[in-house]
């Protein structure tokens, strides 16, 4: 009896975008870059990591297409202006 040859199936879930976990990483990074500036590398270490990771997932949220691409952008949009900020008062700071 021929047997016909047939496509596996993936039946297991792909990882999924998280683009509120990203805007949530986004707001805390808020207070960690200027709330904690004060401590040592304060803004550093606290917000840079945060900010960061907001921009990684999503940058992954955005490109999977799925909902929630909005606050995926708004995620990017303050992370990048929080590192932009961090960028400025480091080089006034030396100045």
């Amino acid at each position: 009896m021929p047997t016909a040859a047939r496509p596996p199936i993936d039946l297991a879930p792909g990882p999924q975008p998280r683009p509120g976990l990203a805007l949530l990483l986004a707001i805390l990074a808020i207070p960690g870059s200027t709330i904690a500036w004060a401590l040592p590398a304060g803004g550093f270490w606290i917000g840079l990591p945060l900010a960061v990771a907001a921009i990684v997932l999503g940058l992954r949220a955005r490109r999977d297409r799925g909902a929630g691409i909005g606050k995926a952008t708004a995620a990017i949009a303050i992370a990048s202006a929080l590192i932009a900020f961090m960028l400025v008062w480091t080089i006034v700071d030396a100045l």
